[in-house]
């Protein structure tokens, strides 16, 4: 699939109040063409719940849930289960930050690593919790500045390095994992294509 070859029909769509150039919204609009209508989508607090599904200006176009911080990985096993029980064909996908993949969600996303459940689990890593002020997470790099970790003469920003999420998912011998950017658009639609392909924990 080329860029030009996505489907012209959002799943995601506008009206939504995310901040002009929004990575995550960009990232998930693709995503969820490339998936499909026979998507449904899990979502902990975050960007995304707020600016995505706030009433009046609801984006989704597939069946969208907000879940707890901590259980996105959880909510996508449960609901997945439920749809093969109907016999229904759905890809259940997550979208969360590295607040709710990183630190507060690792759990349950492990736990859904580690049955190999058949859901797609997307991270979207902005290296801080941004919505709620930009503290620190387990994926802000050394010496990063956020409102929990000051540079100044005392401290010089961040003093651990960000967690290697790659091969803490990689231990759990799963399928498919791959890391992209919406900088590289060929790459991305690639890399969601291939995970669409796939079954298992990916």
């Amino acid at each position: 699939m080329r860029i030009k070859d996505l489907p012209d029909e959002d799943l995601f769509v506008c009206g939504h109040t995310a901040c002009p150039g929004c990575g995550v919204a960009v990232s998930i609009r693709n995503a969820i063409k490339i998936l499909g209508k026979d998507t449904s989508v899990y979502v902990p607090a975050s960007c995304a719940v707020v600016f995505g599904s706030t009433y009046p200006y609801g984006a989704w176009k597939v069946p969208f849930f907000h879940t707890a911080f901590e259980n996105t990985g959880a909510c996508l096993t449960g609901m997945q289960a439920a749809f093969e029980k109907k016999g229904k064909k759905v890809i259940s996908v997550g979208f969360a930050g590295d607040g709710g993949t990183y630190d507060i969600g690792l759990q349950s996303m492990s736990g859904a690593a580690e049955r190999n459940d058949d859901v797609l689990y997307i991270c979207v890593d902005n290296e801080a919790y941004m919505n709620t002020g930009i503290q620190r997470s387990g994926g802000t790099p050394f010496g990063a500045w956020t409102t929990t970790t000051p540079v100044g003469s005392k401290i010089q920003g961040n003093r651990r390095f960000k967690k290697n999420l790659g091969e803490i998912v990689a231990a759990h011998d799963i399928p498919y994992y791959a890391t992209l950017s919406i900088g590289h658009p060929m790459d991305f639609i690639k890399k969601v294509e291939k995970a669409k392909s796939i079954k298992g924990f990916r």
